[in-house]
């Protein structure tokens, strides 16, 4: 209407401040002056024109409305994490004095002004902060020993990285802050693996696991049972260990009172027959060996041993070794009756027969004493006897009846009479007087 074509609206006046002229109609071309009270200062413009636009409306250029601010002198002591500021009252123009806590460092926005100074507005301009090692990243699965609050840490600081059960560590299981504000490492994975679930419980007992403690179960814990006092385990495998999610072996562990017995004999059973079949065992190769020790040891004297020495005597065969080569001795009844062949007259051993024959002379010796023929029943055995005797025998002692009878017939007669007669001039005669 009217105020839009022939005047400008009341451009009103700012808090705490006031305008010239303070009140009126404001025509065309019309200027308007802003002010501000004591203690306060303007912000915005000083003054502004009523002017007329092209489709003939009036209105202030500029548009912005000005206000009044309250004057200050001093900037407000800045708050800085991790850090001392030391004066507590800064004017215009006064620079920042700050000092980090330890393990950290001052860093300012600009590098090249390593000053921060109060403005006329009561701001501080290049505000610095002091900078530890900034939060490791946490992967998933994991979890650190810091607050999840804390967003810087000084130097020096370990970070311990642990993940939830079922997961593998897999990297730097400590990070540390160094002094140029990097991690020592990167942060470690936790790789998903399977996990068992708790071990069978075991009543008058308990268990431990290894590696110590049990928080959780994953592959490659074993876990090792134990029985309270007065109590033991009913198999001697105490270990179980965890594969892949599942126990292994898969059985029960029971821990019985030590005077008590198991009740499942099963087992007991079979370690019995074991023993009991590892011992008849034993027993039969013995015998076995025993028995053909025996039986070698019969075929060697029936093959070395003398046929006589074989049927009249039990005895193992004597001999000496002359000069590396073996001598059979005679025994004692060949000694004897060998003797007795050089001595004894009237008596002659035939070729056919193996008992003694008397000669002519049918009278014993006169003289008193036992009777030869009855003590040296084996001198006189047959010459197809010796002949199977051992040929060192008849070599060291030849039987002259059994030369005689290798001879022809018409020596054999001769070497009678003559063994005869020796006998007969050798031995001693008693005359007995009527």
């Amino acid at each position: 209407g009217f105020d839009d074509l022939h005047a400008c609206a009341d451009p009103g006046a700012p808090e705490h401040g006031y305008k010239t002229p303070s009140a009126g109609v404001f025509f065309e071309s019309v200027v308007v002056r802003f002010h501000c009270q004591e203690g306060y200062r303007l912000n915005g413009t000083s003054k502004k024109l009523c002017v007329r636009h092209f489709n003939g409306s009036l209105s202030w250029k500029p548009s912005d409305k000005p206000v009044c601010l309250q004057e200050v002198t001093d900037c407000l002591v800045p708050h800085v994490e991790d850090a001392e500021i030391h004066n507590k009252t800064y004017r215009t123009g006064d620079k920042l004095i700050i000092s980090c806590h330890e393990g950290f460092q001052i860093r300012y926005p600009d590098l090249d002004n390593m000053v921060s100074v109060c403005q006329d507005d009561g701001t501080w301009d290049n505000l610095p902060i002091c900078q530890g090692c900034l939060r490791p990243l946490v992967l998933p699965h994991s979890y650190i020993n810091i607050s999840e609050f804390e967003s810087s840490f000084p130097v020096g600081t370990v970070v311990y990285y642990q993940c939830f059960p079922g997961y593998k560590l897999e990297g730097a299981e400590f990070l540390e802050c160094m002094y140029n504000l990097i991690w020592s490492d990167s942060p470690p994975r936790c790789l998903d693996v399977e996990v068992c679930p708790l071990p069978p419980m075991v009543s008058h007992g308990d268990y431990i696991c290894h590696p110590r403690p049990c928080e959780r179960y994953n592959h490659g814990t074993v876990v090792e049972f134990y029985c309270d006092p007065g109590y033991t385990l009913t198999n001697d495998y105490k270990y179980i260990t965890c594969q892949y999610g599942e126990w292994f072996p898969s059985y029960q562990v029971y821990c019985v009172k030590t005077e008590q017995t198991w009740p499942n004999t099963q087992e007991t059973l079979l370690t019995t027959w074991k023993i009991v079949a590892f011992t008849a065992t034993s027993v039969l190769l013995v015998l076995l060996l025993v028995i053909l020790a025996r039986m070698f040891q019969t075929k060697f004297k029936t093959h070395f041993l003398p046929r006589g020495n074989q049927e009249g005597s039990m005895g193992d065969p004597d001999f000496v070794v002359v000069d590396g080569v073996p001598v059979m001795l005679p025994s004692y009844d060949e000694a004897v009756s060998s003797g007795l062949n050089a001595l004894a007259p009237g008596y002659s051993a035939t070729t056919d027969q193996g008992h003694i024959l008397q000669t002519e002379d049918q009278n014993p010796p006169a003289y008193p004493g036992p009777r030869i023929t009855d003590t040296l029943p084996s001198e006189f055995e047959t010459c197809d006897s010796r002949s199977g005797s051992s040929e060192l025998l008849q070599s060291l002692y030849p039987s002259p009846v059994c030369q005689a009878a290798a001879l022809p017939g018409s020596e054999r007669t001769d070497v009678s009479r003559s063994t005869a007669g020796e006998a007969v001039s050798t031995s001693p005669r008693i005359d007995i007087a009527d």
